[in-house]
């Protein structure tokens, strides 16, 4: 016999009656201290061991097209997890958190919301990213470069030309074991001036580096980030009971905790 959860009124997943004894979470590595604690904190109200397995978003998605096996996938975007979807791999896809993107700037340069956008396009500036494709805080500072081009011409080149993706890719630099990344190559090897990353991590780089400075992206370049979480076909309700404990209040205080937003809506790409 198996029970079903329906998530909207065109599809459904089916899920098996029996409770595994454990529960195995793919998710992206901008939640990894977020949905660990979350993880634990299940784990100690329901008796249920959760397995958590933290890769770039692009890179989980391609795992598990192959064939790899999780009963829930939390991406740090909406169109990796619709990919599945689509793929007829998992359910339909729900917001379940938000993040934005910002600026981590190196100590001495003076930069504000207002001047952003001309440092960034200073020749002398290094500036990294995110590797798009295998990262989604890649693909953000690609939509980054597309809202700078609407607001100077020739602006979405010259920053994709001089970007260094340094982080999220297959073949992105090894950071030292313990090295906040976004710090390290900032502060470190002084390879960037500026890095476009999550705010999330931007905390977390100014716990590494307390010099490092944290600038917002202006209204004309900001960019409001969404998170997808599906189920993935022939999850187990061990694993449907851990996603409803994310979208639960107690699992939200825990990704607020962390600098995360609650979710505005479900989405569910047709």
């Amino acid at each position: 016999m198996v029970t079903s959860l329906e998530f909207n009124n065109k599809q459904k997943i089916l899920f098996t009656q029996d409770f595994q004894t454990s529960v195995t979470l793919y998710a992206a590595g901008s939640l990894r201290g977020a949905i660990s604690e979350v993880a634990q904190d299940f784990a100690r109200e329901y008796d249920i061991p959760v397995r958590l397995e933290f890769d770039h978003s692009g890179l989980l998605r391609e795992r598990l097209l192959n064939g790899e096996h999780s009963d829930i996938f939390a991406s740090a975007d909406i169109g990796n997890p619709a990919t599945l979807m689509k793929a007829n791999k998992s359910s339909p896809v729900v917001n379940f958190t938000r993040n934005k993107m910002c600026a981590i700037v190196k100590p001495g340069l003076k930069v504000t919301p207002n001047n952003l956008l001309d440092w960034m396009l200073n020749p002398e500036i290094k500036l990294g990213t995110s590797t798009p494709n295998e990262d989604a805080s890649g693909d953000y500072a690609q939509e980054i470069f597309r809202k700078a081009e609407k607001v100077q011409l020739g602006s979405f080149n010259e920053l994709n030309q001089k970007a260094l993706r340094l982080v999220g890719g297959r073949n992105s630099p090894i950071v030292p074991k313990g090295k906040n990344e976004l710090a390290y190559f900032i502060t470190e090897t002084q390879q960037v001036d500026i890095f476009l990353n999550y705010c999330t991590a931007a905390r977390l780089a100014i716990l590494a580096s307390p010099n490092l400075q944290i600038v917002e992206l202006p209204e004309k370049l900001a960019l409001k980030v969404n998170y997808g979480m599906n189920l993935m076909k022939n999850a187990s309700n061990s694993g449907v009971m851990l996603a409803m404990y994310i979208l639960s209040p107690d699992g939200q205080k825990i990704l607020n905790k962390y600098g995360f937003d609650s979710p505005l809506i479900s989405c569910t790409p047709q």
